[in-house]
Protein backbone atom coordinates (compact mmCIF):
# COMPACT_ATOMS: atom_id res chain seq x y z
CA UNK A 1 0.00 0.00 0.00
CA UNK A 2 1.28 3.31 -0.79
CA UNK A 3 1.85 6.12 1.61
CA UNK A 4 -1.14 7.88 0.31
CA UNK A 5 -3.44 5.26 0.81
CA UNK A 6 -1.70 4.90 4.37
CA UNK A 7 -2.26 8.42 4.99
CA UNK A 8 -5.99 8.16 3.56
CA UNK A 9 -7.12 5.07 5.39
CA UNK A 10 -5.91 6.68 8.66
CA UNK A 11 -7.68 10.13 7.64
CA UNK A 12 -10.86 8.33 6.96
CA UNK A 13 -10.05 6.44 10.77
CA UNK A 14 -9.37 9.83 12.03
CA UNK A 15 -12.96 11.01 11.29
CA UNK A 16 -14.93 8.35 12.93
CA UNK A 17 -13.08 8.84 15.89
CA UNK A 18 -13.83 12.36 15.41
CA UNK A 19 -17.59 11.75 14.87
CA UNK A 20 -17.49 9.23 17.87
CA UNK A 21 -15.93 11.93 20.65
CA UNK A 22 -18.49 14.47 19.49
CA UNK A 23 -21.29 12.25 19.79
CA UNK A 24 -19.91 11.80 23.28
CA UNK A 25 -19.68 15.73 24.03
CA UNK A 26 -22.63 15.39 22.93
CA UNK A 27 -24.54 13.14 25.01
CA UNK A 28 -22.46 14.73 28.05
CA UNK A 29 -24.02 17.94 27.34
CA UNK A 30 -27.33 15.69 27.28
CA UNK A 31 -26.72 14.38 30.34
CA UNK A 32 -25.49 17.73 31.82
CA UNK A 33 -28.77 19.43 30.78
CA UNK A 34 -31.09 16.64 31.97
CA UNK A 35 -29.61 15.06 35.19
CA UNK A 36 -26.84 17.15 36.49
CA UNK A 37 -27.60 20.79 36.21
CA UNK A 38 -31.25 20.25 37.99
CA UNK A 39 -30.20 17.59 40.23
CA UNK A 40 -27.15 19.13 40.97
CA UNK A 41 -26.68 22.88 40.53
CA UNK A 42 -30.54 23.83 40.97
CA UNK A 43 -31.04 21.39 43.90
CA UNK A 44 -28.02 23.42 46.12
CA UNK A 45 -29.66 26.61 45.53
CA UNK A 46 -27.61 28.16 42.88
CA UNK A 47 -28.66 29.79 39.48
CA UNK A 48 -28.90 26.96 36.25
CA UNK A 49 -28.06 30.99 34.37
CA UNK A 50 -24.12 30.21 33.98
CA UNK A 51 -23.81 26.36 33.81
CA UNK A 52 -26.67 25.78 31.58
CA UNK A 53 -25.03 28.56 29.34
CA UNK A 54 -21.60 26.91 29.24
CA UNK A 55 -23.13 23.60 28.50
CA UNK A 56 -24.97 25.15 25.53
CA UNK A 57 -21.67 26.53 24.80
CA UNK A 58 -20.00 23.58 24.72
CA UNK A 59 -23.26 21.80 22.62
CA UNK A 60 -22.78 24.48 20.05
CA UNK A 61 -18.99 23.22 19.51
CA UNK A 62 -19.56 19.56 20.00
CA UNK A 63 -22.42 20.11 16.97
CA UNK A 64 -19.73 22.04 15.16
CA UNK A 65 -17.41 19.47 15.62
CA UNK A 66 -19.63 16.36 15.01
CA UNK A 67 -20.85 18.05 11.61
CA UNK A 68 -16.98 18.41 10.65
CA UNK A 69 -16.87 15.07 11.00
CA UNK A 70 -19.48 13.86 9.00
CA UNK A 71 -18.44 16.55 6.00
CA UNK A 72 -14.81 14.95 6.30
CA UNK A 73 -16.45 11.12 6.24
CA UNK A 74 -18.46 12.17 3.39
CA UNK A 75 -15.64 13.60 1.59
CA UNK A 76 -13.47 10.46 1.75
CA UNK A 77 -16.76 8.40 1.09
CA UNK A 78 -17.47 10.78 -2.20
CA UNK A 79 -13.94 10.56 -3.14
CA UNK A 80 -13.69 6.45 -2.95
CA UNK A 81 -16.75 6.03 -4.46
CA UNK A 82 -15.74 7.91 -7.63
CA UNK A 83 -12.24 6.22 -7.62
CA UNK A 84 -14.67 3.21 -7.62
CA UNK A 85 -17.03 4.61 -10.39
CA UNK A 86 -13.95 5.40 -12.84
CA UNK A 87 -12.57 1.61 -12.80
CA UNK A 88 -16.24 0.48 -13.76
CA UNK A 89 -18.36 0.23 -16.91
CA UNK A 90 -21.56 2.35 -17.48
CA UNK A 91 -23.33 -1.17 -16.95
CA UNK A 92 -21.80 -1.87 -13.79
CA UNK A 93 -22.26 1.55 -12.65
CA UNK A 94 -26.26 2.50 -13.82
CA UNK A 95 -27.48 -1.13 -13.74
CA UNK A 96 -29.73 -0.63 -10.65
CA UNK A 97 -30.91 2.82 -11.31
CA UNK A 98 -32.23 1.74 -14.63
CA UNK A 99 -33.57 -1.06 -13.59
CA UNK A 100 -35.36 0.77 -10.81
CA UNK A 101 -36.68 2.69 -13.39
CA UNK A 102 -38.10 0.45 -15.46
CA UNK A 103 -39.82 -1.96 -12.50
CA UNK A 104 -41.14 1.50 -11.12
CA UNK A 105 -42.93 2.23 -14.64
CA UNK A 106 -43.99 -1.50 -14.96
CA UNK A 107 -45.61 -1.29 -11.13
CA UNK A 108 -47.00 1.90 -11.91
CA UNK A 109 -48.74 0.92 -15.04
CA UNK A 110 -50.08 -2.57 -14.53
CA UNK A 111 -51.30 -1.04 -10.92
CA UNK A 112 -54.99 -0.72 -12.33
CA UNK A 113 -55.52 -4.11 -13.50
CA UNK A 114 -53.13 -5.95 -10.70
CA UNK A 115 -54.84 -3.69 -7.87
CA UNK A 116 -52.58 -2.18 -5.43
CA UNK A 117 -50.93 -4.94 -2.87
CA UNK A 118 -49.74 -7.69 -5.54
CA UNK A 119 -48.45 -4.77 -7.70
CA UNK A 120 -46.55 -3.14 -4.66
CA UNK A 121 -45.71 -6.97 -3.17
CA UNK A 122 -43.95 -7.90 -6.65
CA UNK A 123 -42.55 -4.29 -6.66
CA UNK A 124 -40.76 -3.97 -3.44
CA UNK A 125 -39.99 -7.55 -3.89
CA UNK A 126 -37.83 -6.43 -7.15
CA UNK A 127 -36.66 -3.51 -5.72
CA UNK A 128 -35.20 -4.74 -3.01
CA UNK A 129 -33.75 -7.74 -4.71
CA UNK A 130 -32.17 -5.49 -7.04
CA UNK A 131 -30.88 -3.12 -4.37
CA UNK A 132 -28.59 -6.79 -3.23
CA UNK A 133 -30.50 -8.02 -0.14
CA UNK A 134 -28.66 -10.41 1.24
CA UNK A 135 -31.72 -12.53 2.77
CA UNK A 136 -34.13 -13.50 0.63
CA UNK A 137 -36.79 -14.40 3.42
CA UNK A 138 -36.28 -10.93 4.76
CA UNK A 139 -37.18 -9.53 1.11
CA UNK A 140 -40.07 -11.66 0.86
CA UNK A 141 -41.48 -10.80 4.50
CA UNK A 142 -40.57 -6.85 3.95
CA UNK A 143 -42.33 -7.14 0.34
CA UNK A 144 -46.00 -8.36 2.14
CA UNK A 145 -45.82 -6.64 5.35
CA UNK A 146 -45.50 -2.95 3.96
CA UNK A 147 -48.47 -2.99 1.57
CA UNK A 148 -50.64 -4.49 3.91
CA UNK A 149 -49.93 -1.98 6.54
CA UNK A 150 -50.14 0.79 3.89
CA UNK A 151 -53.62 -1.13 2.62
CA UNK A 152 -55.29 -1.23 6.03
CA UNK A 153 -53.99 2.48 7.28
CA UNK A 154 -55.55 3.76 3.61
CA UNK A 155 -58.97 1.22 3.96
CA UNK A 156 -59.31 2.41 8.16
CA UNK A 157 -59.59 6.27 6.46
CA UNK A 158 -61.61 4.72 3.62
CA UNK A 159 -59.11 6.28 1.04
CA UNK A 160 -59.53 3.93 -1.87
CA UNK A 161 -56.19 2.55 -3.39
CA UNK A 162 -56.76 0.32 -7.00
CA UNK A 163 -57.95 -2.24 -6.56
CA UNK A 164 -57.18 -6.12 -8.18
CA UNK A 165 -57.53 -9.52 -7.86
CA UNK A 166 -55.78 -10.00 -4.02
CA UNK A 167 -57.88 -6.87 -2.75
CA UNK A 168 -61.04 -8.76 -4.32
CA UNK A 169 -59.30 -12.12 -2.05
CA UNK A 170 -59.30 -9.87 0.96
CA UNK A 171 -62.83 -7.67 0.47
CA UNK A 172 -64.26 -11.40 -0.18
CA UNK A 173 -62.55 -12.84 3.61
CA UNK A 174 -63.50 -9.57 5.34
CA UNK A 175 -67.19 -8.76 4.14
Amino acid sequence: MTGAGIRNMGHHMNARSEISFASAIIAFCMFNYFYLIPTQVVAEGSSMVYPALINTMLLLFALAYWGEGLLLYRTEKLAQAAKEQSRAGFWEYYWRPLSLLGITGIWIFTMEWAGFLLGTIIFLFCATYIFAATSLKKVAVFSLILPLVVFSLFYLVNAPLPEGPLEDLIFAVIR
